[in-house]
């Protein structure tokens, strides 16, 4: 199954819009996070209790942040907090599209 979801990171700059994508394969994730003019590659897994743990990169202009990130989706609505070495940022997003 894949999900498209538009999203909205609050970071230290302000808030960020992007394109998240999620293909599921059993448990596992993999994917890609459109964000400041960069394609990010996503991977991770759905964890037990239903939450998504990503594990991705936010590239900017000036340099690159290692990220994990973990997602609550519920419905179409989709919540989280990512956290890197420099810093943390919320997630809020929605689903915009979903493929079997």
């Amino acid at each position: 199954m894949t999900e498209e979801y538009q999203v909205t990171l609050h970071s230290q700059m302000g808030p960020r819009q992007g394109i998240l994508t999620l293909q599921r394969q059993g448990i596992r994730l993999t994917g890609t996070l459109e964000l400041v003019g960069y394609v990010n590659a996503v991977q991770g897994q759905v964890d037990q209790d239903g939450s998504l743990r990503i594990f991705h990169a936010i590239q900017t202009a000036l340099s690159t942040f290692a990220c994990e990130t973990l997602l609550q989706i519920q419905g179409d609505q989709l919540t989280g907090l990512s956290r890197s070495e420099p810093c943390q940022m919320r997630w809020e997003g929605r689903r915009i599209r979903q493929t079997p």
